[in-house]
This record gives C-alpha cells, structure tokens and sequence, in this order.
C-alpha cells in the first residue's frame, strides 16, 4: 500500500511540474501583437508568413513583424520560380 501511495505523489508531482513548465514555457515564448495591428498583416502575406515573423521578433514590434513578413513572402515566392 505505501509503494501505491509514494506512486501516486510522485504522479501528482510530475502533474503539477509539467503543467507549469508548459504554461510558463507559453508566456515566455509568445510574442503577440494587436489584433488591430496584426490583421492587416495577415490579409496582405497570409498567416504563415505573419505567425513566422510574430515568433521571431520582439514583443509588440509591428514593424518588425511587417518586415519580417515581407521578407519571407518574397523569399517564398522567388524560391517558388527557381
């Protein structure tokens, strides 16, 4: 019965340690900006170019993001010709 008992806290252990590292893994990774901001962006380059660059630049950089979109549409696009 003890064995069954240590099992069970190291589970609940386990439990509550993976959920904290995948929530604090979520904030620290994110990188949002406005939805006002980031909708005009998605209609001109599509959301995988916007949602790339949003995780590579800094937090609330829209001209950042911007740039980093065109960057990559442009690159999609040429390397599609080759």
């Amino acid at each position: 019965m003890a064995a069954y008992e240590d099992l069970l806290t190291i589970a609940a252990i386990a439990f509550v340690v993976t959920g904290v590292a995948v929530t604090a893994d979520r904030a620290m990774f994110s990188n949002p900006i406005p939805w006002k901001d980031k909708k005009p962006l998605l209609e001109r380059y599509g959301s995988w170019a916007v949602n790339r660059a949003e995780a590579f630049c800094p937090h609330n950089d829209v001209a950042c993001v911007e740039r980093e979109a065109r960057r990559l549409i442009a690159s999609y696009r040429y390397r599609r010709q080759l």
